[in-house]
């Protein structure tokens, strides 16, 4: 029995595309603000940790921070922190993993300033690395499914872009916190992803099981 004739390929039309809200329409407005303010959030708190934290303290008279051994350390502490992200959205939930690793973070930047010695300042700072980059792994995640086929792209690329505005601001913003104390602005960052993780709790969607248009 003969199939059904496929039409010639000069004749084929292709399907309709669906139109695009926009990421600040009304149904998409509140998950967009609390997205993006997320990823400016984390960016600032993760560029003032790694970038400005370690200088910094090593003016302070923890000058292991910036040795080779322990910047290895660091960077190994992100890959367990990246897994367990990536097992987290799947097992308890996009927003759920995100919030976690946020507030995780914050405990972290408080661990540092009630820190007394060595010891306790380098496991700060590898809390801190494992939890950000757990962070980070949650977004990439979440934040794509956030958002219908047709407005995906500009969201992740609306999400990037104030990421990188994080990453500029965060030397110039603690230059000015600095100057208070050190104290001061390791509080600034834990506060930071303390509003992160709030505002993350306010988006009004989770994907986990959910079949995206």
């Amino acid at each position: 029995m003969a199939g059904p004739e496929l039409a010639p390929a000069d004749q084929i039309v292709p399907a309709p595309h669906a139109p695009s809200e926009g990421i600040f329409s009304a149904s998409l407005r509140r998950r967009s603000l609390m997205i993006l303010a997320i990823w400016f959030l984390v960016s600032v708190s993760y560029y003032g940790v790694f970038t400005w934290m370690p200088a910094r303290l090593a003016g302070e008279g923890f000058g292991f921070v910036r040795g080779y051994g322990f910047l290895v350390f660091v960077a190994l502490a992100q890959i367990p922190g990246y897994a367990l992200a990536a097992y987290g959205v799947e097992k308890w939930g996009r927003r759920p993993t995100l919030i976690g690793f946020c507030l995780l973070s914050a405990a972290g930047c408080l661990l540092l300033v009630l820190s007394p010695d060595d010891v306790l300042i380098g496991a700060s700072l590898l809390i801190m690395s494992f939890a950000l980059l757990g962070t980070w792994g949650a977004l990439y995640a979440y934040t794509p499914e956030l958002y219908p086929t047709a407005s995906r792209a500009t969201g992740m690329g609306t999400a990037g872009a104030m990421a990188r505005l994080g990453g500029l601001a965060a030397p110039s913003l603690m230059t000015f916190v600095v100057s208070l104390g050190l104290g001061i602005a390791i509080g600034l960052f834990a506060a930071l992803l303390v509003v992160a993780a709030v505002a993350a709790l306010a988006i009004d969607a989770e994907a986990r099981r959910v079949s995206l248009a």
